[in-house]
């Protein structure tokens, strides 16, 4: 049927049948509205009551059905912190003092801030199957428990209060990190310091504990290290205020620093390139050299200047992809030569600063545990185990873990929200996410008794380019609900229908029937990206991420358009264009809905601009808007190019066409196999 209309009707056509249905609905729609006045009442989950807001610098209060109350004599914590300014109305900490903060989250006490639910440490809960009464939410209230515990390093007064989860002794124990840090890569679309600043009292109420902050060139090197800073780099006043207001909220915060692979960033640098273990790639540097390792000494005490109080430094090791391959480390091998510098860069490390360093572990997954051993490694450093796939036993079998457990006390693991299923996604599959962080709660239940102190923690990470040269991956605020989602999930150890408010609440989004129960990411894919379900919320990015549906969906119209008009219609294929060979009348047919594709890419354009401009730099903006939108604008113009010079033909020549002389480039001779001299085939040429 859609192929039959598509005969019938244009594309602009049938955009204008959609549009008259859509005015009727909403003439049907006000009539509504006006018969009944009270449907357009769609409070928010975070509404603050009609008297909190009020002017003269009176003290207001915000409704709290589950306030935990604090002990006497305990001064409201938000009254030493400066808070960002913002656009709605200022109003007053319990204290009387006025304070500002993201959708009013810093005006509440800190309890009112995570507000999301008690974390049942080993407790039941349900698994999650749509079709049982406890998965839609309808089981009898003898079936609750109300166990809540601290987070993190929040004070001890102050618990995470909303509900309890419903208990079934048939449910396996839930397993939650202690320890669940997010992700922020930096080395791709930094975001300015304010957003990262808005983002943290959201990560609090979703559940997490910590920061891992990797920098790359957006740190403020200087002195000999100063070349390596990007030009946009980030201030050491910026980084300050950030890591200020992460410890207002409880959150520990953790640096990444690669010192082994992923050093793209200084030695594509002149200065730096004798240090490539491989002159040609500038990914890996040579242990070997006595400057390789001033480098790093140079990069771990630049970082450490402004993280002074970490317990942890991550020293990344990662994908190093070129080892032994110089004339000194040829003669040595592989892993000698890997263990032999994490063991000199670890012991620097613990020896200068007392912080314990963590390593990815994918370099190490194929060593035996006495190779380990015999390396030391285990009293130095804490592997960081990461698969992001959502089957992570395939990449990392429970024998991994078996051998880990011989040599470490503890370990971490790491999941991802984004920046794992491709290199150049505009939007996240919180399906795949999702799936990949339930079952790293599956494999740290089972895998962590084998160490001696059990798993440290959970990264999430979010990834914004595959190494220092790749494309952008999923910008930050396209994935905010990726994030909340996964961090909630992992921060309770499960993901059912009692997440729903929690969930919505922190995503700020309108109270309405579809928020009350959770996406179903995990029965069907229909909404992976999450594009339907949020349209109603309003979280730090929201208006961006919800134009990456629209750019998606024109992206797919382009295609479709270009892929019609260049292969399955045969006037503007590139054989058309070589011979300038075709009807006008049929080019004009092809054409009829280049006008409305061109006009909403140009649309859509200079609203991408607008929405992120208050989220990155304008290098950022153009980069992303140059590897998304531009290859989308040049395709057009193609198509318009081509189709201009086929439609000034006047006239055109008898059959057959001009041969086609650049076959022989790719081994073809035509004149050979069809017996002609070369007079005869320039002749038909």
């Amino acid at each position: 049927m859609a192929r039959l209309l598509r005969n019938i009707f244009s594309l602009r056509q049938c955009k204008c049948l959609f549009v008259s249905v859509l005015l009727v609905c909403a003439v049907m729609v006000l009539v509504a509205l006006k018969l009944h006045p009270d449907l357009v009442k769609a409070p928010f989950y975070h509404e603050i009551s009609n008297n909190a807001l009020t002017s003269g610098g009176k003290t207001q209060t915000f409704p709290n059905k589950e306030r935990v109350d604090q002990q006497a004599g305990d001064s409201d914590w938000t009254d030493s912190v400066q808070f960002l300014p913002h656009t709605e109305p200022i109003v007053t900490s319990t204290g009387g003092q006025a304070i500002k903060g993201y959708k009013a989250f810093a005006t509440q006490n800190l309890e009112n801030v995570v507000n999301s639910g008690p974390i049942f440490y080993h407790q039941k809960v349900p698994s999650y199957y749509p079709a049982s009464p406890i998965a839609r939410g309808d089981t009898p209230g003898g079936e609750t428990q109300s166990i809540a515990r601290p987070i993190g390093n929040l004070p001890e007064n102050v618990y995470i209060s909303q509900g309890a989860a419903p208990v079934n002794p048939k449910d396996t124990p839930i397993f939650v990190p202690e320890r669940r840090l997010v992700h922020f890569d930096l080395k791709g679309a930094p975001p300015k310091i304010d957003y990262l600043q808005q983002l943290i009292p959201l990560l609090v109420q979703l559940g997490g504990t910590g920061l891992l902050i990797e920098y790359e060139d957006m740190f403020p090197y200087d002195g000999v290290l100063k070349s390596i800073a990007a030009t946009n780099h980030y201030t050491r006043a910026e980084i300050r205020s950030l890591l200020k207001v992460a410890e207002a909220y409880k959150l520990e915060v953790i640096p990444l620093v690669q010192t082994f692979g992923h050093l793209e960033y200084a030695l594509k640098l002149p200065q730096f390139s004798h240090l490539r273990e491989n002159p040609s790639v500038p990914q890996a540097l040579c242990p070997s050299q006595n400057e390789s390792f001033v480098l790093i000494q140079n990069l771990v005490d630049q970082i450490m200047s402004l993280h002074e109080g970490s317990k942890f430094l991550h020293i990344g090791c990662d994908e190093v992809f070129h080892m032994a391959e110089c004339a000194i480390c040829s003669l040595k091998p592989k892993d000698d030569i890997f263990l032999s510098h994490v063991h000199r860069v670890a012991s620097y490390v613990t020896s200068k600063y007392k912080v314990k360093p963590i390593i990815w572990d994918d370099m190490l997954r194929h060593m035996t545990a006495a190779a380990l051993d015999d390396a030391k490694l285990g009293d130095l450093v804490e592997p960081m185990v990461w698969v992001y796939a959502e089957d992570v036993y395939r990449f990392a079998g429970s024998y991994v873990f078996d051998r880990y457990a011989q040599v470490f006390p503890s370990f971490w693991i790491s999941s991802a929200f984004k920046g794992a299923f491709g290199e150049t996604m505009i939007v996240p599959d919180v399906t795949r996410h999702l799936e990949n962080n339930l079952n790293w709660l599956d494999v740290g239940r089972t895998e962590s008794p084998k160490f001696r102190q059990g798993l440290r923690g959970l990264a999430i990470t979010g990834w914004q380019r595959y190494d220092h040269f790749s494309n952008l991956c999923e910008l930050l605020p396209a994935a905010i609900p990726s994030l909340a989602v996964n961090l909630l999930t992992t921060s309770r150890g499960y993901y059912n229908q009692s997440l729903a408010p929690s969930l919505y609440k922190a995503l700020s989004c309108q109270k309405a029937p579809r928020y009350e129960k959770i996406p179903e990411l995990r029965t069907s894919r229909s909404d992976r990206f999450l594009h339907e379900k949020m349209t109603m919320c309003f979280f730090p990015g929201a208006h961006f991420f919800k134009s990456t549906g629209r750019i998606l969906r024109l992206e797919k119209e382009i295609e479709e358009f270009v892929l019609l008009t260049t292969k399955r219609k045969g006037w503007l294929t590139e054989y058309s264009v070589r011979h300038n060979y075709s009807s006008p009348a049929r080019i004009d047919e092809l054409l009829r809905d280049l006008p409305y594709l061109s006009g909403s890419l140009n649309a859509v354009a200079k609203q991408t601009m607008d929405m992120l401009k208050h989220i990155f730099d304008i290098h950022t903006v153009s980069e992303w808007m140059e590897q998304k939108l531009l290859p989308l604008f040049e395709k057009l113009d193609r198509i318009q190019m081509d189709a201009a010079t086929l439609r000034s033909q006047k006239y055109w020549p008898v059959r057959p066409l001009k041969l086609f002389d650049g076959w022989q480039q790719y081994g073809l001779n035509f004149g050979s196999v069809f017996n002609l001299n070369e007079t005869q085939f320039s002749t038909r040429h």
